[in-house]
């Protein structure tokens, strides 16, 4: 479609070397311009302020707009039909006949897929799929670029059936897709993209929500020894399965690690410290040799010494390889997320996270001992504002002056 004629004293849609087929009103030249024009339908119109005739054609998905220099109708049409042949024989419109045509959402994810180290880059194409499958209406291969608008983009979160958190991770996802960095590995590829700047620019939550404080809401005190001693009881378990469910739950009440940060745990990110070991999250190759980048950002994760020694022990592992034991990654996966989240949910039935309201009361307990900046290092966020509204929060009374 092409982007439009100004308000016109004339307009013509022909096709060259044949008579005028119609002349239109004025009123609502420029909608009628953009719904009736096909390739090499030409258009012959006067812009506001103009003495002039100008021309306009669409070749092979190319625009091209030239002056007639020519004040009468009958002149323009035919100095049309000159311009039309000039530009179909020089170089300008063979070089954009060649140019390929934009590029698919399908075309995009591939590249993404394909150059991401993101250890999310799946969710994040599974993401783009599911909005361009059920609200674009279309296989990711068959829609262009060109559909997904900005427009488009905010009707779909405006239109989100879950909560608002699922809300903002969805356009976190999505919007991810389409960073500043993937955006150069999509032009590296020769893929051809529309302007996104406003696609780019649409926000996952009202400003006023994001000046509301959302912060973690601490788990009952006596809820929390609960869970601590029937995660103890799966530690001493003579069953290898339930004392993996105590390593992970571990991992993430005392060392706040995320779920798939337990998954890809090993040995050799344990360093030493100055005052005891510390998880050294950093660039790493995963069972597949690919490279990943940890969520956030790097850090170093202080944990007890103890911790590490009941690890060891209740896991039978060596001083090398990955943390949790598994037979291959998806037994990992399911140990992390399901079994975990199994453990955790009826102890707090009423939370939505599971498992993940463990690394928040972490992060929690570390905020309000060594300080809000101090927490979100350790949490490993790439903006203090996140450790700010869902981590933070008074776990006791303050002591007055």
């Amino acid at each position: 479609m092409l982007a439009g004629c100004v308000c016109v004293h004339h307009f013509v849609a022909m096709k060259v070397d044949q008579p005028v087929a119609r002349v239109a009103q004025p009123v609502n030249a420029r909608k009628q311009t953009r719904q009736q024009r096909r390739h090499h339908e030409v258009s012959v119109f006067k812009e506001p302020g103009s003495e002039f005739y100008y021309y306009r054609v669409k070749i092979h998905g190319k625009r091209f707009k030239r002056s007639t220099n020519t004040t009468t109708l009958a002149a323009a049409i035919a100095q049309a039909k000159v311009i039309r042949r000039q530009l179909l024989e020089d170089g300008q419109a063979r070089d954009s006949m060649k140019r390929p045509g934009f590029a698919s959402v399908g075309d995009v994810l591939k590249v993404w897929m394909e150059r991401s180290t993101a250890v999310t880059r799946k969710n994040n194409a599974s993401a783009v799929r599911k909005w361009v499958r059920s609200f674009v209406n279309g296989e990711e291969d068959a829609v262009s670029m060109t559909r997904l608008t900005a427009e488009l983009f905010e009707r779909y979160l405006q239109k989100w059936p879950g909560s608002p958190q699922g809300r903002e991770s969805t356009w976190r996802q999505i919007r991810a897709v389409f960073a500043k960095e993937p955006m150069r590995w999509y032009k590296q590829a020769g893929l051809v993209l529309p302007d996104l700047e406003d696609f780019r620019a649409v926000r996952g939550k009202s400003k006023a929500r994001e000046e509301f404080y959302e912060g973690y809401v601490p788990m009952p005190v006596e809820v929390l020894a609960k869970m601590d001693a029937g995660a103890e009881r799966l530690r001493k378990s003579a069953d290898l399965e339930e004392r993996k469910v105590w390593a992970v739950y571990a991992l993430m009440r005392w060392c706040g690690l995320r779920n798939i940060e337990v998954a890809a745990l090993r040995w050799e990110w344990l360093v030493r410290g100055q005052r005891g070991y510390l998880w050294k999250f950093e660039r790493y190759q995963d069972e597949a040799g690919v490279w990943q980048m940890p969520k956030g950002r790097p850090g170093q994760v202080p944990v007890r010494t103890r911790l590490i020694g009941q690890l060891r022990w209740a896991l039978k592992t060596r001083r090398s390889g990955f943390v949790i034991p598994r037979a291959h990654k998806t037994e990992a996966e399911v140990l992390t997320e399901r079994k975990i989240n199994g453990f955790v949910r009826p102890f707090v039935p009423e939370r939505t996270k599971g498992a993940y309201e463990l690394r928040k009361q972490f992060g929690a307990e570390v905020a309000q001992r060594d300080g809000i900046e101090v927490a979100s290092r350790v949490l490993r966020h790439v903006d203090i504002k996140t450790t700010w509204k869902h981590y933070h929060a008074l776990l006791n009374e303050p002591a007055p002056l």
